[in-house]
């Protein structure tokens, strides 16, 4: 058998977004060659791509990629943390087309998976990393096998330039940078509520407040548990944020939230986009 060469392009959707902006400021010919460096491909793999979502220009650029793929037979394949139906900022003729291909809910990996990829990337790193530091990142990464990854190199990282010990407090500090992406942590706070605030449609005030409305309580709730995921704050640090609230509040609404999610698949589509409008500013 003769070998076949095919043209695959991976790219994140933000990414995407970003490229043709930039295409476009350059004027024709560079958006010329923007249009034949997608509409030419054999396989097109673009991650996250509900980050187009609401970018009006971006989602029409793509339907015309799409169509052009998809009429010539070639390989669409698109990743994205809920299903298109729940992508509620994407254009009905793009959630269409996203429903014609086969969907498959890839679940977050178990804790027994992740802690296996954690013992697996500190052998190769050369990481010494005992079991109770595994359990623990594990338990506190799960949903990002990137983040258990730059977990274990930020863990080299200190134990290198710090001379630190592989301990349960160097994963903390290893995690906190993991989560935050290297964004300051009062900055991440301040993107917390407004993001939280803005996807709620309530002040962040009422997010900090005590009032006691059905939407100013979720939104309130949904910050908190975003907090805790995001960060290394404890219970008191993140409760002292909403006026000083106590440690069991704050584990209360957590827990609750977790429930939720378990019961609501739409709930952890909604958490993921704050959470991504967060990390992208």
């Amino acid at each position: 058998f003769g070998k076949t060469t095919l043209k695959v392009h991976y790219i994140k959707g933000d990414d995407f977004t970003n490229e043709m902006v930039d295409s476009l400021g350059m004027g024709q010919s560079a958006m010329r060659a923007f249009r034949e460096k997608y509409r030419f491909l054999d396989v097109l793999l673009i991650d996250d791509i509900q980050f187009i979502g609401g970018k009006e220009s971006t989602q029409e650029e793509f339907f015309h990629t799409f169509n052009t793929l998809y009429e010539a037979n070639k390989q669409i394949v698109l990743t994205s943390d809920r299903p298109p139906k729940e992508i509620k900022t994407l254009e009905d003729r793009l959630r269409t087309r996203f429903e014609w291909g086969l969907i498959a809910d890839i679940q977050a990996p178990d804790i027994e998976t992740r802690t296996a990829i954690l013992n697996r990337k500190s052998r190769d790193l050369g990481v010494a990393m005992t079991p109770e530091v595994a359990d623990y990142i594990a338990g506190r990464l799960k949903k990002d096998i990137r983040q258990l990854e730059g977990t274990v190199k930020k863990i080299k990282a200190l134990v290198l330039l710090d001379h630190r010990e592989i301990n349960i407090e160097t994963a903390e500090a290893a995690i906190a940078g993991v989560l935050s992406d290297n964004i300051s942590l009062p900055l991440l706070i301040d993107r917390a509520f407004i993001e939280t605030s803005a996807y709620f449609s309530v002040s962040v005030e009422d997010i900090k407040g005590n009032r006691r409305n059905a939407d100013f309580i979720q939104a309130r709730q949904v910050c908190m548990y975003i907090l805790r995921e995001i960060t290394s704050m404890s219970l008191k640090q993140i409760g002292d944020l909403f006026g000083g609230k106590d440690h069991t509040t704050v584990r209360h609404s957590i827990l609750k939230i977790e429930r939720e999610i378990e019961e609501q698949s739409d709930l952890r589509g909604d958490i993921d986009e704050i959470i991504g409008n967060i990390r992208q500013g």
